[in-house]
């Protein structure tokens, strides 16, 4: 009797197992077939996009995002946790601007030291988003991505960003491309003979698109941008949409609207003694949202009549078109932050491809059951940048005519 009871429920448990196995068999396929695709991708026939098709796997296979982090706005906090237990390792290089203004390069884990690396090793320089800096775990991540593929890789940072003092009265802004032109002119300067790649992120690769649209026709000088390959991340695209999105009341979008303005406003405190002759806003009553901050400062500071104009200055939509420079524009098209897809004006420039994955978040791309360490846009980007370098031949862009008289930025510089 007792046999036959433990031979049942040996039978039982087999079952169960199996059962259990099962269902696991299944959620997997239902989320593979449900959630796991591969980016739209939206680019003209070109030496660009031949190039993408055949050494980026992984812009045109799957991406699987994490199975219990699928959700946009889970992908998007968690994204903070990212690389937050790792420690970064940078020297800096703090660099004075011709207005007296300060920023700095911070280099990752000693790779600008003498015979640390190849001097023709190639160069990967990173900017960061919004009150953001080298701290941030996306920054570290791409950078020690660079490093395991034998590159350099350095983040640039913005002014009183990241411990940097203000010592002129102008901050940065989305429009504002003068820092990232210094920034190259050094990293070419000290590795004349190393091709430089660029990785942007959120209201970085909105300055990077300005800069590469500017470079490109003319407006720096020099042959070009001098970057080799732009990958730019999570770029809202059209500033006006996005500031429309994240100001509808009751949304979490909303949420991270105020918490980016209370930043901001920490910004402006710590560094209000730089800036009082200049803007005179008290921190604790205005600039509760974004756009406050932008009207009541950022305008001020450069002389825009309103946030409408700064936003249409601003807007990496304008400066598509002028981009002679490789550039991957890859975003999530769940991305709370997503002005428009700007899919009409990459399908016209055969410099530029556009990757939209379904899923993803902002600055985010999570996969894997553990998705605070490596993320599926790392891959892609270095995918891409690799890409350019290895082109380079194939790439070499023609510098465009002027666009002073075309896109929006161009008439105040």
């Amino acid at each position: 009797m007792g046999k036959s009871i433990h031979k049942k429920l040996r039978h039982l448990g087999a079952f169960a197992a199996a059962g259990a196995t099962g269902a696991a068999a299944a959620a997997y396929a239902w989320h593979y077939c449900a959630l796991c695709k591969a980016p739209e991708l939206v680019f003209q026939d070109s030496p660009l996009s031949r190039l993408v098709l055949a050494r980026c796997p992984a812009l045109v296979q799957a991406y699987c995002p994490t199975f219990w982090a699928t959700n946009a706005h889970v992908q998007t906090l968690l994204c903070v946790l990212r690389g937050k237990l790792m420690s970064p390792g940078y020297a800096r290089q703090k660099l004075t601007t011709p207005d007296g203004g300060t920023i700095a390069l911070d280099w990752f884990r000693g790779c600008d030291e003498p015979g640390a690396l190849p001097i023709t090793a190639p160069v990967l320089l990173v900017l960061h988003g919004l009150t953001g800096g080298s701290r941030e775990g996306y920054c570290k991540l791409i950078c020690a991505a660079a490093a395991a593929k034998g590159w350099r890789a350095v983040v640039l940072n913005y002014r009183g960003c990241a411990g940097l003092p203000m010592t002129s009265p102008r901050c940065y802004s989305a429009a504002f491309t003068d820092d990232v032109h210094q920034a190259v002119c050094e990293v070419r300067q000290r590795f004349p003979g190393a091709p430089i790649v660029a990785a942007a992120y959120s209201l970085g690769a909105v300055i990077l698109t300005k800069y590469l649209a500017e470079a490109d026709t003319g407006h720096w000088p020099g042959e070009g941008s001098g970057i080799a390959g732009a990958a730019l991340v999570s770029n809202p695209l059209c500033l006006h949409a996005s500031s429309a999105a994240l100001s509808r009341p009751w949304t979490l979008p909303y949420l991270y609207n105020l918490g980016l303005a209370l930043r901001l406003r920490q910004y402006l405190r710590e560094h209000s003694s730089a800036l009082a002759s200049h803007v005179q806003v008290d921190p604790g009553t205005e600039a509760w949202t974004i756009s406050h901050f932008d009207e009541t400062v950022v305008c001020r500071l450069f002389g825009y009549e309103d946030v409408h104009e700064y936003y249409h200055d601003s807007s990496s939509q304008n400066y598509i078109p002028f981009v002679r420079t490789p550039a991957l524009f890859l975003v999530s098209a769940d991305d709370p932050f997503l002005g428009r897809l700007p899919r009409a004006e990459c399908a016209a420039n055969p410099h530029t491809l556009l990757a939209v994955t379904p899923r993803g978040g902002h600055v985010a791309f999570l996969e894997g059951a553990w998705p605070f360490g490596r993320a599926w846009m790392d891959t892609a980007v270095t995918q891409f940048l690799d890409a350019c370098l290895q082109g380079a031949s194939e790439l070499r862009p023609e510098r465009g005519g002027s666009i002073a008289g075309e896109a929006p930025g161009l008439a105040r510089m």
